[in-house]
C-alpha cells in the first residue's frame, strides 16, 4: 500500500511539474509574439519573412565550413524549386 501512495505522490509530483514547464512555454511563445509584433509596428518588418530569415541563419550556422557548398547549391536551385 505504501508503493502504491509514494507512486500516486510521484505522478502528482510530475503533473505539477508538468503543467508548470506548459504554461511557462505559453508565457515564452507570448513573449516572442509581442516581440515579433514589436518589430512589426515598430521597424515595418513582416513576421512571416522574419521567421523565414531566422530559420535560415539557424540553418547557415549550422552548415558551418560547408557554407560556400551551401550557397552554390541555393544558387543553382533558386526559381526551380517551389
Amino acid at each position: 500500500m505504501t508503493d502504491n501512495i509514494q507512486q500516486n505522490n510521484q505522478l502528482d509530483n510530475f503533473i505539477e511539474q508538468y503543467k508548470q514547464l506548459e504554461n511557462e512555454i505559453k508565457m515564452l511563445q507570448e513573449d516572442k509574439k509581442a516581440l515579433i509584433n514589436d518589430l512589426k509596428e515598430n521597424h515595418g518588418i513582416t513576421p512571416s519573412v522574419l521567421r523565414k530569415a531566422i530559420r535560415v541563419a539557424k540553418i547557415r550556422t549550422d552548415i558551418g565550413d560547408d557554407i560556400t557548398q551551401f550557397d552554390h547549391l541555393v544558387d543553382q536551385m533558386e526559381g526551380m524549386i517551389k
